[in-house]
C-alpha cells in the first residue's frame, strides 16, 4: 500500500513538471543521401587461385573483396523545444551492399578461403561467388547547444544505438566432373550508449562549416556460420560431404567510431530549410569474425565511408 501511494505522488510530481513546460516546438524531419564504400581489408579474402602463366610459373594470388559505391539512406526527426530544452533526435540508417565474382572452370585452380571449405581439401577450377552486407541502425540522442563565440557552437550528445549488421555469403564452386556450395554468414546484432560532440562555424552570411565526432560502447553478439556441402558424383567415386562450422560470440565493449566533417547552407522564412553536404565515415574494429582457414575466428575491421547529404525542413 506504501509503495502504491508512493507511485502515484511520484506520478502527479512528473506530470506536473511537465505541465509546467511549454508545448511550442519544432519538429524537423530530415534525410541523408549516403553514397558509401565498404571495406573489410584485410579480413575478406575467400579464396586462392593459382596459374600457370608459362611453362614452369607458377602464379600464386589471394582473392579479396573489393564492393563497390553504394547508395543508402538515413531518415528521422529532431525535436527542439522553443524554451532551449535539450533537444532530441531519432534516425533509422541503413546502408547495403552486394559483390560478385564469376570465374569460368578454365585456367586456373581455385581453393577455398573459408574454413569448412578449407577442411575439405577439396580444389576447384571455377566459381560463382555473392557477398551481400546489410547494415540497419536506429539511434537516439539528446542534445545541446552552448555557443562558444560569435558564431561559433558546440553541441555535446548522449543517446544510445541499437542495430544490426548482416553478412551473407554464397559460393558455388565447380571442378567441372563435381561441385560444391558454402554458405557463411556473419550476423551482429548490438545495443549501447553513444556520446557526441557537434561543431559549427557560421564564417559567411548562409554558410557553416559543420562536425561531428561520436562514439558507440555496445554489447554485441556474433552468430557466425560456415556450411559447405559437396554431393556425390561420378557413380559414387566422390563422396558426399557436409562441414559445418558454427561460433556464437558475444561481446561487452565492443566500440565502433564516426566522424563528419562538410559545409551547411541555411535559409530562414516562413518555412525553415538547410542542406548539408560532407565526407563521413564509420570504423568498426573487431566487426568481421568469419571463419578462415588462417585463423578461428578472425578479427577484422569495417570501414564505411563515402558522402553524406542532408536536407532539413522545420514544419
Amino acid at each position: 500500500m506504501l509503495i502504491s501511494r508512493k507511485l502515484n505522488l511520484n506520478m502527479v510530481a512528473i506530470i506536473f513538471l511537465f505541465s509546467m513546460k511549454p508545448c511550442e516546438a519544432a519538429l524537423t524531419p530530415f534525410t541523408d543521401l549516403l553514397i558509401w564504400e565498404i571495406s573489410e581489408q584485410t579480413s575478406s579474402i575467400w579464396s586462392n587461385i593459382t596459374t600457370t602463366p608459362a611453362s614452369n610459373v607458377y602464379d600464386y594470388r589471394i582473392q579479396n573483396t573489393d564492393f563497390d559505391w553504394q547508395p543508402g539512406l538515413r531518415v528521422g526527426f529532431l525535436y527542439e523545444p522553443e524554451q532551449k530544452y535539450w533537444d532530441s533526435r531519432l534516425y533509422w540508417t541503413y546502408f547495403s551492399t552486394d559483390k560478385k565474382y564469376k570465374l569460368p572452370a578454365y585456367g586456373q585452380i581455385v581453393s577455398p578461403g573459408f574454413f569448412s571449405g578449407f577442411l575439405s581439401l577439396d580444389t576447384f577450377f571455377g566459381v560463382d561467388f555473392d557477398w551481400r552486407i546489410a547494415m540497419n541502425m536506429l539511434d537516439y540522442n539528446i542534445s545541446h547547444e552552448f555557443p562558444v563565440t560569435d558564431g561559433i557552437s558546440l553541441r555535446p550528445s548522449l543517446g544510445v544505438k541499437a542495430g544490426t549488421i548482416h553478412q551473407h555469403i554464397h559460393v558455388d564452386w565447380d571442378a567441372d566432373v563435381y561441385g560444391a556450395t558454402e554458405k557463411v554468414k556473419n550476423n551482429f546484432s548490438g545495443i549501447g550508449p553513444t556520446f557526441g560532440m557537434d561543431l559549427k562555424w557560421n564564417f559567411f552570411r548562409n554558410f557553416l562549416l559543420i562536425g561531428n565526432l561520436s562514439g558507440a560502447f555496445m554489447w554485441g553478439n556474433w552468430k557466425v556460420s560456415d556450411m559447405y556441402n559437396r554431393p556425390g558424383a561420378l557413380l559414387g567415386i566422390i563422396t558426399p560431404t557436409t562441414i559445418t562450422t558454427d561460433l556464437n560470440d558475444a561481446k561487452l565493449g565492443t566500440l565502433m567510431f564516426n566522424y563528419f566533417l562538410g559545409l551547411e547552407w541555411f535559409y530562414r522564412g516562413r518555412s525553415d530549410l538547410s542542406l548539408q553536404l560532407g565526407y563521413e565515415m564509420q570504423f568498426w574494429p573487431n566487426q568481421v569474425r568469419l571463419t578462415m582457414f588462417q585463423q578461428l575466428p578472425t578479427h577484422g575491421d569495417l570501414t564505411l565511408q563515402g558522402a553524406t547529404c542532408r536536407i532539413h525542413i522545420n514544419l
